[in-house]
């Protein structure tokens, strides 16, 4: 038992400190960056968007989405 209260507490000191970062699934990503949910998964199985999967369901950290724009971001030039 106290080593589930040191887990939770632990946790909870890390989610403090803000070191604890987004993350969406697949709906929440889509309505965040306003796009249908067929274009994540396209994304997704394109390679053009890291993910990780927990049982069925993928997840998205906020790195992985800035990364995502940050490589599909386009400098307009004269």
């Amino acid at each position: 038992m106290q080593s589930k209260m040191d887990n939770i507490i632990s946790t909870l000191n890390i989610i403090k400190d803000g070191t604890v970062e987004r993350v969406y699934n697949t709906k929440e990503l889509s309505e965040y960056l306003k796009v249908g949910v067929s274009a994540i998964e396209k994304m997704r199985q394109d390679g053009d968007l890291s993910y990780a999967r927990l049982g069925r369901t993928y997840i998205y950290t906020q790195t992985d989405v800035d990364n995502l724009i940050r490589n599909n971001h386009i400098e307009f030039v004269r």
